[in-house]
């Protein structure tokens, strides 16, 4: 055992091309926490190195709980926004996907709080199993009070309070684990492992989508089926129900049972990651509030590079901070650089739940289905995307990506270029959506209004848009998650891969922001009379449009940040 404990020492000491933080001069509490790494660690390193070519067994807990989380996630966001219009009475369009962007934004605001507690005083398994009690909770009160017969009012009559009690409740727990999930899974690796590591991100990010491909059918279908009676008069229907309020009929009132039905998963997936405690490599938190560190450490080093060059600058802020903390707050700084224009790309990309779905219902379902059927707009714009990703990630990350780099060369179709192929890919996907709403209106009845016409148009148009944007999210998503966790040092990684998660949020605030200055206020004017459709100036034409510059604006800027930008592993030292 002394020599496997040997191995272990080794094998997390050394840094592929990177330089460890074991030969830089560290304080005697860094030194403390990497030495009870180490010996937390010691009998499962050395099974992991007697078959590092094979993935450690605590991934198989990992990622089945990561699917069954996602699961629940993405059983929830397809149907929010007509649960909002219906059962909470978010009657205007545009406010209802406003409120859904909202919830999308604060999910992933979140896990900062996950982060913190992660990286700073609990570990991260401590984190993911606290943090998915409150998830667990939260869903329970959002089935208790969507629950009509429960709740004794008629179904389209339920109290705010609870339910959006219970999605906040919600968004603290899932956004709060979600770093600690993937940084944990990252954790299980020594660094001889760099394979392994990729073929983990690989698998974790199919397991995603594999929960949202199955949850986004599923969670619809019992979504769009009655089972509690409408408040109607007598031989009222419910288009004369819903007419005064601006709203389409209903396809069925089936929330709760949904909402039941993902409690229960959720349940199912935290037992499995329980199971798998003792299987799981531990890195100790810093026992104190990491970034409040780096923050003091970027402080002293802006300080002193305002006086002097920057190779000074890092010397006179090593001999304060040590050398350890000054290259993980520069390389944290670097990132950060390198990643601030990705909230354009999820302000986009949220909008294939809003915009493209509200276009779906204008479109004419195929083979003599209606939109409760599987090509309905609701489970069409929440299938095609988990299901391409499912057969497109692997096809780049096993013969794509391995052909370039041989051909190549590693550096010529990195991580960041391909972070600027995929924005440059959203950007397409709404040129073609924005000529696609343009045709779907144009054969619409004379006199109808756009964007609330039945036109003629099939709806498995929506799937190329689909093709097109999941391409573009398997470079920009898989490529970002990857490249946060391996540009930081090992205890920043969960609060890097917090900001990657944090720029989902900034873009799904930023599309509520959009979808209220523009869609909302015009489809407010033409409710209240004061304005007729053909006057306003946001239709949904000209908003995606908008949503397709803004995109390709962006990628003009990260393809500069790319150009400038030089990986950790082949910078010639660890300081510039």
């Amino acid at each position: 055992m002394a020599d496997d404990m040997k191995k272990a020492e080794e094998a997390v000491q050394t840094q592929t091309g990177q330089v460890d933080f074991e030969d830089l001069n560290l304080t005697e509490d860094q030194i403390r926490i990497r030495k009870l790494e180490l010996e937390i660690n010691k009998e499962r390193d050395a099974i992991i190195l007697a078959n590092p070519n094979k993935l450690p067994v605590a991934v198989w807990f990992i990622i089945p709980n990561e699917l069954g989380e996602r699961f629940c996630f993405y059983g929830i966001t397809p149907i929010l926004k007509n649960f909002f219009k219906y059962q909470l009475g978010y009657n205007i369009a545009a406010d209802a996907n406003a409120l859904k962007d909202i919830f999308m934004g604060l999910c992933y605001f979140t896990p900062i709080l996950g982060a913190i507690i992660s990286d700073s005083y609990l570990d991260k398994f401590k984190t993911i199993v606290s943090l998915s009690s409150i998830y667990i909770l939260g869903l329970i009160v959002l089935t208790i009070t969507s629950w009509p017969t429960v709740m004794g009012v008629a179904t389209t009559q339920l109290s705010r309070v609870g339910p959006l009690l219970g999605l906040l409740m919600i968004a603290i727990g899932t956004g709060g684990i979600k770093p600690c999930v993937s940084a944990h899974g990252g954790d299980q690796f020594l660094s001889v492992q760099t394979y392994g590591l990729q073929a983990f991100y690989n698998y974790f990010y199919m397991s995603i989508n594999v929960g949202a491909l199955i949850s986004s059918t599923i969670s619809p279908m019992i979504a769009q089926t009655e089972y509690f009676p409408w408040p109607l008069a007598n031989n009222q229907t419910l288009t004369e129900y819903f007419a005064p309020r601006g709203l389409k009929a209903p396809l069925g009132n089936g929330y709760p049972y949904s909402f039941l039905m993902l409690t229960c998963f959720m349940i199912g997936a935290m037992g499995i990651f329980v199971a798998g405690f003792k299987t799981y490599r531990v890195v100790p938190p810093a026992g104190r509030f990491i970034l409040f560190d780096h923050i003091k450490t970027g402080i002293t080093y802006a300080g002193f590079r305002m006086k002097m060059k920057r190779e000074d600058a890092y010397k006179a802020t090593a001999d304060i901070h040590t050398e350890g903390m000054v290259v993980e707050m520069l390389d944290l700084i670097k990132v950060i650089g390198a990643i601030w224009p990705a909230p354009i790309f999820w302000m986009v990309f949220g909008q294939n739940s809003g915009p493209w779905q509200d276009m779906g219902e204008q479109m004419v379902v195929p083979f003599g289905g209606s939109q409760k059927s599987f090509f309905g707009t609701e489970t069409l714009n929440n299938f095609w995307n988990p299901f391409f990703i499912c057969v497109m990630a692997p096809i780049l990350a096993n013969y794509v990506y391995p052909v370039i780099d041989k051909r190549f060369g590693v550096r010529a179709f990195g991580l960041q270029q391909r972070i600027v192929v995929g924005q440059v890919l959203a950007a397409l996907s709404f040129v073609v959506s924005a000529l696609l709403q343009r045709w779907v209106n144009s054969t619409c009845a004379a006199g109808e209004e756009k964007d609330s016409c039945a036109g003629t148009v099939s709806i498995l148009w929506l799937i190329l848009l689909y093709v097109i944007i999941t391409l573009g999210e398997c470079f920009f998503s898989i490529s970002g998650l990857n490249f946060t966790y391996t540009e930081v040092g090992k205890r920043t990684k969960s609060s890097c891969a917090a900001l990657w998660l944090l720029t989902s949020g900034i873009g799904s605030f930023m599309s509520s922001a959009f979808l209220t200055a523009t869609m909302s206020a015009d489809q407010n004017a033409v409710a209240a009379g004061t304005k007729k459709y053909s006057e306003i100036t946001w239709n949904r034409e000209n908003f995606l449009w908008l949503l397709a510059g803004c995109c390709l604006a962006s990628a003009v800027v990260q393809f500069i940040i790319a150009r400038n930008y030089v990986p950790k592993a082949f910078r010639e030292t660890a300081k510039f």
